[in-house]
Formats: C-alpha cells, structure tokens, sequence
C-alpha cells in the first residue's frame, strides 16, 4: 500500500528565521543540493568551497547511528563524510541574511521540506514534524491545512532524491575501496559533476 499518515497538519512559513539559527539544525546536502548551490555562486568551486562543511564521522560513531542517518556517509581519505552548510559560530547559516535566506529560490532539499519530516515504512510513507519543531518553528499551526496531494507529492520527491543520492555515494565508496579514495573535495567536485550530467540528460 502506498500513501501517507495524513493529519491536518497547517503549516506557512512566516520567515523569522529560527531556522537558520538553530544551533541543533544541521542541513545536509544530497549532489542535487551541491548543484543547485554551485549554479547559484556562478560556477564558482573555490566560493562554494566556503560554504561548505564536511561532517566527519569517526571511529567513536556507532554504527547503528551511521545506519540511521539519511544520506550514507561518503569515503574519503580525509575519513567518513558528509557534506552539509556552513554555520557562523557553529549557530547561524552561513547563508541567513536577515531577515531572510539569501538562497531562498536554491535553498537544499532538507530546507525546502522543514519542519516537515518524512518517514518510509516498507510502501507507506509517513510526515511528521521534525523534532523539536513545534517550539521553534512559528508557521506551525498557521495557514490553511497542508492538503494529502501536496504532502505525498512531497514525500515522494525527497525519498526519490535521496535514494538517488545514495546509490552515487555507493558507487563513489565502492570505487574508493577498490582504489585510492578520492579528498572530500574531490568527492564534492565528482558529485557536481554527476548532477551537472544527469541534468543535461534531462534536458536531451
């Protein structure tokens, strides 16, 4: 069965930007995100480069939490990784001018969705907040109830970036096993470069 656990949940932005300045939020990136954002800094790799973090994952990791997290972490010579966006002060999105998001139209896959959260269960896929949300977030509660079309349509769209997202990083690991693995910025340029020709297929 598919489908969606669908409660009337309301939700509209009111941009006050709790968000981006929540200390606990780490937004991570899917090569989709790494592309949109590359575009948006006009193909700079260097300046990219300053707006990305590489979330190490080491020996002290357990291997269950590993297995939890939604992007599959990426081997590198320079350990475990995951790439995701910078934070000032370990607090505040590299990227939040306020009152508002300078990427706004760019922003990644997990800004897009928040706070919804969604869950897949064999075929049934389930939204819920995300953890914490509800006391942070003001759009909560706000606005007309989200309608089950949108809610699933969006469900559908982030398991299948996801997904897609994982397998690449699978195929980058088992190529790093079988020879020198790549630096976290080369496996950042390799991810680009895959989502850059995987959208001029599209477009054929």
């Amino acid at each position: 069965m598919n489908g969606i656990l669908f409660e009337k949940m309301r939700f509209t932005c009111q941009q006050s930007g709790h968000c981006c300045c929540d200390p606990n939020i780490i937004v991570t990136l899917t090569y989709r995100d790494l592309l949109r954002l590359f575009t948006t800094l006009y193909c700079d790799f260097r300046l990219l480069l300053q707006k990305i973090s590489f979330y190490t994952l080491d020996s002290t990791t357990s291997p269950i939490l590993e297995k939890q997290m939604v992007l599959e972490t990426i081997l590198t010579s320079d350990g475990k990784v995951i790439p995701g966006l910078k934070k000032h002060s370990k607090k505040i999105c590299v990227f939040y001018s306020r009152p508002s998001c300078s990427i706004y139209s760019s922003r990644p896959l997990a800004c897009r969705n928040y706070p919804l959260a969604f869950v897949k269960e064999k075929e049934l896929i389930m939204s819920t907040w995300v953890k914490n949300s509800p006391k942070t977030c003001p759009g909560i509660g706000k606005g007309s109830p989200l309608s089950q079309k949108n809610i699933e349509q969006r469900g559908k769209r982030f398991f299948k970036e996801i997904e897609k997202h994982n397998q690449v990083v699978r195929e980058l690991n088992v190529e790093a096993s079988n020879n020198r693995p790549l630096t976290a910025r080369e496996a950042l340029w390799t991810l680009i470069i895959y989502g850059e020709s995987e959208y001029q297929q599209r477009q054929k």
